[in-house]
């Protein structure tokens, strides 16, 4: 009935397959500043891997700077790593888009595209201004002041993009469905939604460990003090996504789950590790408490969202 109730209101076409080469500029700025943090993100873990260069003064960035909070180097990397796969599956649909046409007479990166020519230019900006900070870390220099912007500035952009990307799949369901691209509303949740918000759920974890170490290694609190700071930074960004989630914008956020498994795979990294460096620290013990308690609430998050799916 609803798919009947949208073709009625199709519109005829009022131009006739034109691209914008503007917004396939911000597509193919996008791509190159993506391949230049993946260049960057491989020499780093290759200089980190190496035999003659596996010294202190080679350890990757945020490892330069320990905390209770600090996961290992491969874990980090790892999570990187998913998250390049996840930006060059999104990246290769929009390459792809610029090559379909619509019914009403545009080219699909152009409408109804959730991904639209803004979302493109907040990301060039945010892999412009986030690349620095790969390229100091190859280079094996780290300023915590500067960090943290690059960090934050990051993720405020990454935040917009995904407001808009949420927003414009909304504004243009009728569209998708109109044109019959169904398989294409759960793409943009798959790669878009979850891909961004796993690449912003990354970026809240090492902004949270940059904050952490400027505390520490700035000499303003014990590291004791800025490690259970960060934790309450990570509980705040927990309580505000499960909010968000499970209340203020459930029908958007109900398929993005990406951040959760970015924060289970960090936190489970480091729990496993303060074990096994501090069994006996009662910090260590703390922080295990800590995550089987939040460990405890996502799965409680998870089961009452799947009652209400049902």
């Amino acid at each position: 009935m609803d798919i009947a109730l949208v073709e009625n209101d199709y519109i005829l076409p009022t131009v006739i397959y034109k691209h914008d080469w503007v917004h396939i500029l911000y597509i193919g700025i996008c791509i190159i500043f993506f391949m230049i943090q993946v260049c960057q993100r491989i020499t780093v873990d290759l200089i980190y891997s190496s035999k003659d260069f596996k010294t202190e003064t080679y350890v990757p960035s945020l490892n330069r700077y320990p905390t209770e909070l600090t996961p290992t180097p491969s874990s980090i990397s790892y999570i990187w790593y998913l998250v390049f796969f996840w930006q060059a599956a999104w990246i290769i649909y929009s390459i792809i888009g610029i090559f379909r046409r619509t019914s009403s007479g545009t080219y699909f990166y152009q409408h109804p595209c959730a991904m639209n020519k803004w979302c493109y230019f907040y990301t060039v900006f945010g892999l412009i201004l986030f690349t620095p900070q790969l390229a100091a870390a190859a280079r094996n220099k780290y300023g915590i002041g500067i960090s943290i912007f690059r960090h934050l500035g990051t993720l405020c952009e990454l935040i917009i993009i995904l407001v808009v990307v949420h927003v414009s799949l909304w504004e243009n369901l009728k569209s998708y469905l109109r044109n019959r691209f169904f398989v294409d509303v759960w793409l943009t949740r798959l790669l878009y939604h979850n891909g961004l918000a796993l690449w912003a759920s990354v970026l809240f974890y090492e902004s949270c460990l940059s904050i952490i170490i400027g505390l520490i290694y700035g000499d303003i609190v014990s590291p004791s003090i800025a490690s259970i700071i960060g934790c309450f930074l990570l509980l705040f960004g927990f309580i505000t996504l499960a909010i968000l989630e499970n209340g203020v914008f459930y029908n958007s956020l109900a398929f993005t789950l990406s951040p959760w498994l970015t924060f289970l795979w960090l936190l489970g990294d480091v729990v496993f590790r303060s074990h096994k460096e501090f069994s006996s620290s009662s910090l260590a013990i703390w922080y295990r408490k800590c995550f089987k308690k939040v460990n405890g609430i996502i799965c409680a998050l998870f089961e009452c969202q799947l009652e209400e799916g049902a």
